[in-house]
């Protein structure tokens, strides 16, 4: 009997999904860059829906009688006054009247003078009453994602490489050998996401096939935000599983990989070493009431169905906790918290065994004299860092952090991490809002806050944007809440100097209510120019990026470059390197060293920084190479994902045009280096 399951997608539909469309740049006529079918507030009360045009033509375009018309349900139509001219790289943004697009499924046409359609959108569907939009991924780009709105500004610039590599899809599994019972792990990464158009425009699904011994069976999923995928298949004989080997198939876009397993009805004996470590610690040797205690072990001798049993002994000789945990991978991992009512101060010892092995480790509970409003910060529990140090109002922010020894099903925790953001005088960011979205009268002040959601191995990521009606230039923290685990960032919001006759008058606030709106005002002099209302600046930045290398030397230049005839300048250099087994990040690390050969970032002697410098009150180390210097950002060494960023200390220069050296120190360990440039345009 042959059984075929199908998970999620009927054949017939995989089958009948078109051919990849992979992502390039439109440059011959001007296009619809970004939509906001449903921004915040009520639609029909006000007129905030927007359309914007980008030209990313050579060559002013006139828009005299061009129209631009939603056409599923409401069919309703702008028409571009006369004498409308759209200058090269510019953007235009519309607004018509009270609910011109439908939120449920729209389509909006950019149609010239003669009716002819020049431009159209996908089919967007956009419920959420928030602050994002329907917006090409890079300005002029053919792919599309829903992402935070950036009304009247750049999305980001494309660069194409002539070296860029087809789409590469990678699988594997947990195990090449399993018993009746087991969970087989199907897992593996894709080089880059691509969409496909039919039925609806959306990100292409990765279709695993897995064959056996009258066995198969088709599963379609999608990648994670980190391009990763996973998928499970229980091996019970009920099911169809038989004894044998299973070959696994996976194919996306025009990539396959393949891998193989067994399947046995009798264990395969592995060559067990004699010298297998068992071994238990804590994150800190002394804690404060109220704090918690972070208890991990590790075992190089995995034992089928044997749990790691732990107790902790008082000072006076009470047990005080005790629990079990299982592994999979010889990681042990759990958060304790002591009476906080009547705590006992004094010597704790935890001891643990697994198998026939015992461990054991010791803390100290100290007395303190902090209120119990004290806020406690366990920066070992939660950590997370910034995509840069310093951002321009209107830039986006990406944060990306950790939880360790996370459980995703336990209930200790709220299971989302906030983030609240304040001034160095730890005075809150906010901006007006309404308690009745009907009465606008009554305006409070409403924190901005940012919430991202932890997956199952505590990782998580959020972008923001960084609003001008909420923020201003200066310094400001940054809070990471994780239940009782508090961890804060510094960052700074900059700008390029203005003449005092180029200051904006006070008068010219941004839109009302829509942190993320950069409408204004018009001005009779600044820096850039104002079009239909909306400023344009002619400061743009620019990221160069390239993803994957698997290379251990890696030469990375910064040279002044010109984009449609414009000159940019290399600003910044942000590189990082993720180890892929998480048991060898000690054994690899980066090194970075000058065209001179100075070594900037390293574990040698010579090397200028070879430590985080994350410290409190300082997130740059200030070095100085051949002449110049620079403000160097490093996460340190001995971590899964190495980070570093290299810019002048000065806001007014740029890098110099000099190849950066970058050398990932390691044996046959498998790593994955990742950098980008961001360039910025001379004014």
């Amino acid at each position: 009997m042959n059984h075929s399951i199908l998970l999620l997608l009927t054949i017939g539909f995989i089958a009948g999904i078109s051919t990849p469309v992979y992502a390039q740049t439109i440059s011959d006529h001007v296009v619809i860059n970004e939509v906001d079918t449903n921004p915040f507030g009520d639609d029909s009360q006000f007129i905030s829906e927007w359309v914007e045009l980008y030209n990313p033509t050579d060559s002013n375009v006139d828009l005299s009688g061009w129209e631009i018309a939603s056409t599923t349900v409401l069919k309703k139509t702008l028409t571009i006054p006369d004498g409308t001219i759209i200058s090269p790289g510019g953007f235009l943004t519309y607004t018509h009247e009270k609910i011109w697009f439908t939120d449920s499924s729209e389509l909006v046409e950019l149609r010239n003078a003669d009716g002819v359609i020049v431009d159209e959108t996908p089919f967007m569907i956009d419920l959420k009453n928030n602050f994002s939009s329907w917006q090409r991924s890079y300005d002029g780009f053919s792919d599309w994602e829903f992402s935070l709105a950036s009304a009247g500004s750049s999305n980001g610039k494309f660069i194409e490489f002539s070296n860029s590599s087809p789409v590469e899809v990678t699988v594997s599994s947990d195990k090449t050998s399993y018993q009746f019972g087991d969970t087989a792990i199907i897992e593996g990464t894709i080089s880059e996401k691509i969409y496909v158009s039919l039925p609806v425009f959306q990100a292409a699904p990765i279709i695993i096939t897995i064959s056996g011994p009258n066995f198969d069976q088709v599963v379609s999923l999608y990648p994670d935000s980190d391009l990763n995928y996973e998928t499970s298949l229980n091996l019970v004989q009920v099911l169809g599983i038989n004894e044998g080997v299973y070959t696994t198939s996976v194919s996306y876009a025009d990539s396959i990989d393949e891998t193989s397993f067994t399947v046995n009805s009798e264990s395969i004996t592995e060559q067990i070493e004699n010298n297998s470590t068992f071994s238990i610690q804590t994150d800190e040797s002394e804690y404060i009431s109220k704090q918690l205690i972070s208890l991990t072990g590790f075992t190089s001798d995995l034992v089928p169905f044997e749990s790691f049993k732990f107790t902790v002994i008082g000072p006076n000789g009470d047990v005080v906790s005790n629990g079990s945990l299982f592994t999979t991978d010889g990681n042990f991992g759990t958060t304790l918290s002591l009476d906080t009512v009547n705590p006992v101060f004094g010597s704790y010892t935890i001891n643990a065994e697994y198998s026939d092995k015992t461990a054991n480790t010791t803390f100290n509970l100290l007395e303190t004299l902090t209120d119990d409003d004290t806020k406690l910060i366990v920066s070992d529990s939660i950590t997370f860092e910034l995509d840069n140090s310093e951002y321009l109002l209107n830039d986006s922010m990406i944060i990306s952090g950790n939880i360790s020894n996370f459980d995703s099903s336990g209930s200790i925790y709220y299971q989302v991490v906030q983030f609240n953001f304040s001034t160095s005088d730890d005075i809150p960011v906010t901006f007006e809002g309404h308690l009745d979205e009907n009465d606008n009268a009554e305006i409070i002040l409403v924190p901005f806050t940012v919430t991202a959601i932890p997956d199952k191995f505590g990782n998580f990521s959020a972008t923001v944007r960084i609003p001008p009606i909420s923020f201003s230039h200066g310094d400001y923290v940054i809070t990471g809440n994780y239940g009782a685990l508090i961890t804060s960032q510094i960052f700074s919001t900059v700008t390029e100097k203005l003449s005092s006759d180029q200051k904006l008058s006070s008068d010219q606030k941004l839109g009302a209510g829509n942190p993320n709106s950069s409408i204004t005002g018009k001005s009779s002099s600044i820096d850039g120019k104002f079009e239909n209302g909306y400023f344009i600046s002619n400061v743009k930045t620019i990221i160069e990026k390239v993803n994957r290398i698997s290379d251990n030397l890696i030469s990375i230049s910064t040279p002044e470059k010109f984009l449609n005839e414009q000159s940019v300048k290399p600003r910044v250099l942000s590189g990082s390197m993720i180890t892929i087994d998480k048991n060898s990040q000690s054994n690899v690390n980066l090194q970075v060293k000058s065209e001179s050969g100075i070594c900037i970032i390293g574990q040698n002697s010579d090397c200028l920084v070879s430590e985080s410098t994350r410290k409190p009150g300082q997130i740059f180390e200030i070095v100085q190479v051949d002449g110049l210097n620079f403000n160097v950002r490093y996460s340190g060494p001995d971590v899964r994902l190495e980070k570093f960023s290299i810019l002048p200390e000065s806001s007014n220069d740029f890098l110099p045009d000099v190849n950066w050296d970058v050398e990932v120190v390691k044996d046959n360990e498998i790593s994955r280096f990742y950098y980008k440039v961001t360039y910025k345009t001379l004014q």
